[in-house]
């Protein structure tokens, strides 16, 4: 298992630098997501969020905003559920977007070794619009995620690869999928500061290479 998670970290590593060279985003976006996560009693969180999406990956020409809230519970230290509420939005070529949605959301972890850790997440999302421009649809999304953990000096990483599919009304109809690579760097037990490449395949249409980053708060 600890030559597993070296090949991981090894892996990563290469991958992270294949994938933030400059040419990969000459044409990206840039994502903002900010978190805060309240602890209202051993198994209950009340978790706020709020993301930005730009069209240039140094963040700026925003055309997307949402808030999002809800409450996670905790049946144990690998399993949980959530239910969460979200107001979107977004600004297209041709029209804007108001987004209502509601997600309900489980997910599973467990450790692979010592420092290395596998988890998955399933996301039900039922997405409502105030007008008739888009239409009202289910969105479903499976994510596989590995995590690791480790100290360069005084500098914490918690480095991750995952890769999400997207799926539409029905669970065989897949729209698109997102690889994620990045690091999330803790600065206290209550701060950290994530980043991270996304690749998002969509179907029909061109991929999206995406800089995103954010600081998560927990109390």
């Amino acid at each position: 298992m600890h030559r597993l998670k070296q090949t991981v970290i090894a892996a990563w590593v290469f991958l992270l630098f294949f994938l933030l060279s400059p040419s990969l985003f000459a044409d990206g976006q840039g994502w903002i997501n900010h978190s805060i996560t309240f602890t209202l009693n051993p198994k209950i969180n009340l978790k706020l969020t709020k993301e930005t999406r730009c069209h240039d990956v140094t963040y700026a020409n925003p055309y997307l905003k949402n808030i999002q809230g809800g409450f996670v519970y905790k049946h144990s230290q690998s399993f949980y559920v959530a239910a969460l509420f979200k107001k979107a939005h977004s600004e297209k070529a041709s029209l804007i977007l108001n987004e209502n949605r509601f997600t309900l959301e489980t997910g599973w972890k467990t450790d692979l070794a010592k420092g290395l850790e596998f988890s998955l997440r399933f996301r039900t999302e039922i997405r409502r619009y105030d007008s008739e421009l888009a239409d009202d649809h289910l969105r479903f999304r499976f994510r596989i995620r590995l995590k690791s953990r480790f100290n360069i000096g005084s500098l914490r990483l918690k480095p991750f690869i995952a890769t999400e599919t997207f799926g539409k009304d029905k669970f065989y109809t897949i729209q698109g999928n997102r690889l994620y690579i990045g690091t999330t760097f803790p600065l206290t037990d209550h701060v950290e500061i994530v980043v991270n490449y996304i690749r998002y395949d969509i179907k029909n249409k061109e991929t999206i290479h995406i800089l995103n980053s954010g600081i998560n708060l927990k109390f």
